[in-house]
């Protein structure tokens, strides 16, 4: 299954699966943090996640979850999303000098999907290929996706 992730100019993120929109985040930020809230389609906020950054560090904060989210999340970083019972999902680059932030999630070293950037176009996107069997770490994906990408600029 492909999934389209789009930004918009408030570099807000949208996820569309089969061209309806699924989820999308609306981004508040200063020059040291940011806090992202990720909706549904039916405009219901599932999740509110605080970024701060630091000279020496940054950390993201879960400030709210809404019960209509399956798993419980508890702890998002930039390479990883810990869930239930500490289950986690992590990022790896496929090479270790990578300039397009083309990487994959893997659930215990197995890779459950592959994420695509298309940053130095008009409109950027970020195409998401999860196979079918790991369908049921796509809301977690999207989630990540959403919390640690919406804020930042292509340009």
């Amino acid at each position: 299954m492909e999934i389209e992730i789009l930004q918009d100019k408030k570099r807000s993120l949208y996820v569309y699966k089969n061209n309806e929109l699924s989820f999308y985040s609306k981004v508040k930020f200063n020059w040291a943090n940011r806090i992202t809230k990720i909706y549904n389609h039916d405009n219901i906020l599932l999740l509110e996640v605080e970024y701060k950054m630091t000279l020496i560090n940054s950390h993201y904060k879960i400030l709210f979850q809404n019960e209509l989210v399956k798993e419980n999340i508890v702890e998002i970083t930039d390479t990883r999303i810990v869930f239930d019972t500490n289950e986690r999902l992590y990022t790896k680059q496929g090479y270790f000098i990578a300039i397009n932030g083309n990487f994959s999630y893997y659930f215990k070293e197995i890779r459950v999907s592959q994420l695509k950037q298309k940053n130095w176009v008009s409109n950027p996107k970020i195409l998401l290929n999860i196979n079918d069997e790991n369908l049921e770490f796509l809301n977690l994906i999207i989630f990540h996706i959403l919390a640690t990408g919406a804020g930042y600029s292509s340009d």
